[in-house]
């Protein structure tokens, strides 16, 4: 498979913008991945599956979990929302009769972080999904979907619409994604919803990272989004195509401040680097 540009790469693996691979780019973190430019001062290209090494996607998902990993493990003890005092304070309520486990807040917020990945390496993906329900069925909304309300009302309907089997669990895959895509595209419209299972698995990822964000405390802003996409655009060198056409199609539909149509058609006035 050929080398792409950042603008392409980011599209493939499904990421609204290139900041994701500009930073682990100037980390080094994708040393193993980059490619020359096609000529004298083009734009840097990254290998999607280079032979000997695992696909771009997969190390980078690694390289974005561990950095979230590390960065909640660094923060920990500095920063411990009350609320986690609360949640300490129902955990040892509900435990004090069995064991009189005392928790701390710092202690609850520990537990609640390594609870979904000991859970991942004791029953594997049937443990989080059981997990994920629980929390649903709490009240969690983050969490997606909770119990059926009426599950025989589901089995009844999938088995004139379709197949209920609910004693053969489909494993995470591309067979899965292809189900999903399916589904979501026939449960949501037919013909006007085409999903690929590569773009299922991608908005169930986008889907995820979007409510975890948000529960952190990110918020959508539209113009600092747009503000933002448009700065990364123009760090690329003059001349690139992909780049070239982004902004064309933005400054002819109206969608950039003024500041920033000013700046994109100096972009594409000024000569290939």
């Amino acid at each position: 498979m050929p080398a792409v540009n950042l603008s392409e790469a980011a599209a493939a693996l499904g990421f609204k913008s290139r900041s994701s691979l500009y930073r682990l780019r100037d980390a080094g973190e994708l040393a193993a991945y980059l490619r020359p430019p096609v000529s004298t001062g083009g734009a840097q290209r990254l290998e999607l599956e280079p032979p000997g090494l695992p696909p771009l996607r997969e190390h980078v998902a690694r390289l974005i979990r561990l950095q979230r990993n590390n960065e909640a493990r660094h923060d920990r003890a500095q920063r411990v929302n009350p609320r986690w005092a609360e949640l300490a304070g129902e955990l040892t309520d509900a435990l004090a009769g069995c064991s009189g486990l005392q928790l701390s807040a710092a202690e609850a917020q520990a537990l609640a972080a390594a609870l979904p990945a000991a859970m991942a390496c004791s029953w594997g993906d049937a443990g989080l999904e059981w997990l994920r329900v629980g929390l649903a069925d709490a009240g969690c909304w983050w969490a997606g979907p909770g119990t059926p309300p009426r599950p025989e009302g589901t089995g009844e309907f999938w088995a004139d619409a379709g197949r209920w089997e609910p004693a053969a669990p489909m494993p995470r895959g591309p067979e899965l994604w292809a189900m999903v895509a399916a589904m979501v595209g026939g449960m949501l419209g037919g013909p006007w919803l085409q999903l690929s299972p590569t773009a299922a698995g991608q908005l169930f990822e986008q889907m995820g990272e979007a409510l975890a964000d948000i529960r952190e405390g990110a918020r959508w802003d539209q113009e600092r989004w747009d503000r933002h996409e448009v700065g990364l655009y123009l760090s690329d060198d003059p001349g690139d195509p992909g780049t070239a056409t982004w902004l064309r199609e933005r400054l002819e539909a109206g969608r950039l401040p003024a500041d920033l149509a000013e700046q994109a058609r100096a972009w594409l006035e000024a000569p290939a680097a």
